[in-house]
């Protein structure tokens, strides 16, 4: 099998197609509920709009929940056993890949290590895509709140909605989250690079230290993914190079 291949794909589409529906949801939600507002004086419109929103957040609840309880913590649980059984040589369940770890080294710590190593330099750069998409989203609807709190016309309760969606939702919060993870898998990158880097060179360096990098599991967007794949992947090949890591299988 020469071809990248990746049993755990078809996990990872279902979690994007339920991330672009939670993402939907989130937008129709918010538009709803400043829509509300607008149709005070129409008593069957906006009580059709929010039965519609009723709907549309507990569907937004639920997927939201099942993505963050049980789906993401379970395919990253394989995505685990993966990197065990490609560090070891030891087959652990019965998924398989081909060329996600791109290394040519003998199974060991160091390999584990390896695999480390590549898995952060490409969940650093998904993540940093991500949270640049992100930081535009958070920015317009901070500009919208913003300039409905410096207009003197604006109602109370339409900044009450506003300040509602922006604060009370999961929009912040999730905001928060991918910058601190995007830091993480930065600093494990830049670890794991000093770690290579004094290995390369000869430095004393025990296989405790190494083991003691943990693997960092990472809701990737998968379209951010294969974007940036032909880039990054030529990256750390040069990498690879330069740290005398191994070749690409």
């Amino acid at each position: 099998m020469s071809d990248r291949f990746d049993s755990l794909d078809r996990h990872y589409k279902i979690i994007e197609k339920l991330n672009v529906t939670t993402s939907t949801l989130f937008w129709v939600n918010a538009v709803l509920s400043i829509s509300v507002f607008f149709v005070d004086d129409y008593l069957n419109a906006k009580n059709m709009l929010l039965f519609v929103f009723t709907i549309t957040t507990l569907a937004y609840f639920v997927i939201d929940n099942y993505l963050s309880i049980f789906k993401i913590p379970q395919v990253e649980d394989k995505r685990r056993v993966h990197l065990l059984t490609n560090s070891f040589n030891v087959p652990l369940d019965n998924e398989r890949t081909n060329k996600y770890y791109n290394n040519d080294l003998d199974p060991s710590l160091l390999k584990l290590g390896a695999n480390i190593f590549e898995n952060s330099l490409f969940a650093e750069r998904v993540t940093h895509e991500m949270a640049k998409r992100e930081r535009l989203k958070v920015g317009i609807f901070i500009f919208v709140f913003v300039v409905a709190l410096v207009l003197r016309t604006t109602e109370m309760e339409l900044i009450s909605i506003l300040a509602q969606t922006l604060f009370a939702s999961t929009l912040i919060p999730a905001y928060f989250r991918l910058e601190i993870l995007h830091s993480k898998n930065k600093a494990i990158y830049d670890c794991l690079h000093d770690i290579f880097l004094f290995h390369y060179r000869g430095t004393n360096l025990n296989d405790e230290r190494l083991s003691a990098k943990a693997y960092s599991g990472v809701k990737q967007d998968s379209k951010i993914f294969h974007k940036i794949n032909p880039r990054v992947t030529q990256e750390w090949e040069e990498i690879k190079r330069n740290l005398n890591i191994g070749t690409n299988l």
